[in-house]
């Protein structure tokens, strides 16, 4: 379980946040439109590493229903540019910087950790690490708060996806 429990609020994110690129972004701005997906993450970590090609399939799936999606890279700009190459994401990564402000305010203790935050603040979902079972609920989850059917976001003769990753 991730350190902010589902139905809590998330804290408010207002401050910009640099992309890769260096494009300030907010999060709070972004949950105007509908619910934001952040997931937090090093470049290094083996989970993160699976589950972000997972977090760009419901980017692509779910971006044009409402839903944005953040990588929070607690890497340099380059290194995360050359992450987002190398595991074709072509959603913002933002790069928190050696603060690390989102992981401190979320309190996080591993990686991945990814939340699903309402547009009223709450959070509505939360994983932490890579089981294959919890990221298909999470989907679900997504589906449920755009108000779609859900689908599985991983199919169970993906037998190149595995059941799980430890950080």
């Amino acid at each position: 379980m991730a350190p902010i429990d589902t139905g809590n609020h998330a804290p408010a994110l207002t401050d910009p946040i640099p992309d890769a690129d260096g494009t300030p972004r907010r999060i709070a701005d972004a949950l105007r439109d509908g619910p934001v997906l952040l997931g937090i993450y090093k470049s290094s970590c083996q989970a993160s590493k699976t589950i972000f090609p997972i977090l760009e399939r419901l980017h692509q799936r779910d971006g044009a229903r409402g839903l944005t999606v953040y990588g929070i890279s607690q890497d340099s700009p380059n290194v995360t540019r050359s992450f987002a190459r190398r595991y074709g994401i072509t959603f913002p990564l933002l790069v928190e910087g050696e603060a690390y402000p989102v992981s401190r305010a979320f309190d996080i203790f591993a990686t991945p950790t990814v939340y699903l935050v309402r547009p009223d603040g709450t959070v509505a979902s939360s994983i932490m690490g890579f089981f294959r079972d919890q990221v298909n609920e999470f989907a679900a989850t997504v589906a449920n708060e755009l108000g779609v059917p859900p689908e599985p976001i991983i199919a169970e003769d993906e037998t190149e996806v595995p059941l799980f990753v430890p950080g």
